[in-house]
């Protein structure tokens, strides 16, 4: 995704610039997540370095140590703590391996991301992907709500009766390609929800070029992207929600970032 300025939340008021970065094209999955706790990664027993993941152009941006608490003493403890009502982790590989991983907390999100040779996303490159850059969409496809495109309002099983299941929540790409963003990311409105690096406070700092909220808040990181419960008011691109990074939620998730110069596997 090539670098540019644009408005966040597609208000004037909140210009930012962002260098070049690739962003995932999928949220992370169930079966990616398992690779990642069966290596017993993310845990007490194996956190992340410090300052891993760090934005190249953002300082004290990485892992932190002190959050090494926040996560589970071993891989058997990470497993439980993954057994979330409706989420789609299941101790053994079964049908929900590509749908998106849920129940997962902030710091083991970022953890993932890192041992995946990621970060988490920024708030601003995040929203400029979903937003198409300069061209300012409302979805990520363009300018009206359309149900053949996301997952959202509990339609995404198709029986258009807003009756709300874990079945409207769909494999990751489900929806591609006439869902997809400018730059080819899935699922950008509805499905899960998707957790950022910033913290959530209100209104945006400026001037932003390559920014992150990252104040000693750790009580509530912002959630993009709406979900497959949420109406077209919070899948739009200029929606935000947050949660605390120490909650597991069935319906949030995540996806990577990575810096242009870095590899990422197949």
């Amino acid at each position: 995704m090539p670098g540019g300025t644009f408005d966040r939340i597609n208000a004037p008021e909140y210009p930012a610039t962002i260098s070049g970065v690739r962003l995932d094209i999928y949220e992370i999955t169930v079966g990616r997540f398992r690779a990642f706790v069966e290596a017993g990664k993310g845990t007490q027993a194996d956190p992340p370095l410090r300052d891993a993941g760090a934005h190249p152009k953002i300082r004290e941006s990485g892992w932190n140590s002190d959050w090494n608490s926040e996560l589970t003493a071993d891989k058997a403890a990470m497993k439980v703590a993954l057994r979330c009502p409706d989420a789609f982790w299941t101790d053994f590989p079964e049908q929900n391996e590509n749908h998106p991983m849920t129940c997962m907390t902030w710091f083991e999100a970022f953890a993932f991301c890192i041992w995946d040779g990621g970060r988490l996303p920024t708030e601003a490159e995040w929203n400029y992907a979903a937003a198409g850059g300069a061209e300012q969409r409302l979805y990520p496809w363009g300018t009206s709500i359309d149900p053949s495109k996301a997952a959202y309002s509990c339609h995404g099983n198709g029986d258009g009766a807003e009756k709300c299941g874990m079945d409207d929540f769909l494999p990751v790409g489900s929806k591609s390609p006439d869902g997809d963003a400018r730059w080819g990311m899935a699922d950008m409105a509805g499905n899960a929800g998707e957790l950022v690096l910033d913290v959530f406070e209100l209104g945006f700092p400026t001037p932003c070029h390559d920014c992150a909220r990252l104040e000693a808040n750790t009580e509530r990181r912002v959630v993009r992207g709406g979900t497959a419960w949420t109406d077209a008011l919070y899948v739009a691109t200029d929606a935000q929600s947050a949660e605390s990074p120490r909650n597991r939620n069935s319906f949030v998730g995540a996806r990577c970032a990575r810096d242009l110069a870095a590899s990422v596997e197949p």
